[in-house]
């Protein structure tokens, strides 16, 4: 499995690319499907999905501009955006209508992490492991999702996470680890344009994309492949949910060392 492993996250400058078809098509010959041309929009990279966390309010003045582009930075394929409301700004006159205390404290996490002495919004956090405002768009997102890529691929471990209706599985080549949190996210499926009533931002629609509802622990990792059950929380759902399961060193603020979605 390990060899396996290595041979599938091999390091490259450029990662490999593919060309996706839909599963339904399966039964056509690979590229004799009738209807399939190749071209550039068919070609995804394939890279592990990286955890993009939006923290953001909507009393803070920079949120409105930035938010178009954090989003239109984070529509790639293997990118997943997770947005948390925070309630720092609350006090201005108008409450987030999906703040919570939780997501502030998972805020602060990562701030205490990198030995700051404030908080910031819209922050932008990849994997754990790198941040910035996002306020420059989609290059700037961009650039934050690089930069996370770029510190994983310094370890000499590897980790692939898949999920299917009942069951998360972790295949590893590393059998000792610390322990790492297996965590699953759940967050609205649709877009959801807040009018702001008062305060700051007065007037001002704001859109939000995949605002996390809750997040459950399902079980730990310590190393070694292991299978966790998620079918009650699979089946829990609503209609309008998704959700990923992650694993994350030591909780919030720890970096994200692997994602699936769910």
């Amino acid at each position: 499995m390990a060899s396996i492993l290595r041979r599938l996250f091999r390091r490259k400058k450029q990662p490999p690319l593919v060309c996706e078809v839909a599963l339904d098509d399966q039964g056509n010959p690979v590229g004799q499907h009738p209807d399939h041309q190749h071209t550039a929009a068919c070609f995804i990279d394939l890279e592990p999905l990286a955890v993009v966390e939006l923290f953001q309010s909507q009393s803070c003045q920079s949120c409105p501009p930035a938010i178009p582009g954090i989003h239109e930075g984070t529509t790639h394929p293997n990118i997943i955006l997770l947005t948390y409301g925070v309630t720092i700004f609350d006090h201005t006159g108008w409450k987030d209508r999906f703040a919570s205390s939780a997501w502030d404290q998972r805020q602060r996490a990562y701030t205490r992490k990198w030995n700051r002495t404030s908080l910031f919004t819209p922050h932008v956090v990849v994997n754990g492991v790198s941040d910035g405002s996002g306020a420059g768009g989609k290059t700037d997102v961009q650039e934050i999702v690089a930069r996370a890529r770029a510190a994983q691929k310094t370890t000499d471990w590897n980790i692939v996470i898949d999920a299917n209706d009942s069951d998360v599985r972790i295949d590893t080549d590393k059998q000792e680890a610390g322990v790492y949190d297996i965590l699953f996210v759940t967050y609205r499926s649709n877009d959801e344009v807040v009018k702001v009533g008062s305060g700051p931002n007065k007037g001002k629609k704001i859109n939000h994309r995949n605002v996390v509802s809750r997040i459950a622990k399902v079980g730990e990792w310590t190393g070694g492949n292991l299978t966790v059950s998620i079918g009650d929380f699979k089946a829990g759902l609503k209609p309008d949910e998704a959700a990923v399961v992650i694993v994350q060193e030591g909780g919030a603020g720890g970096p994200i060392v692997a994602a699936t979605k769910v």
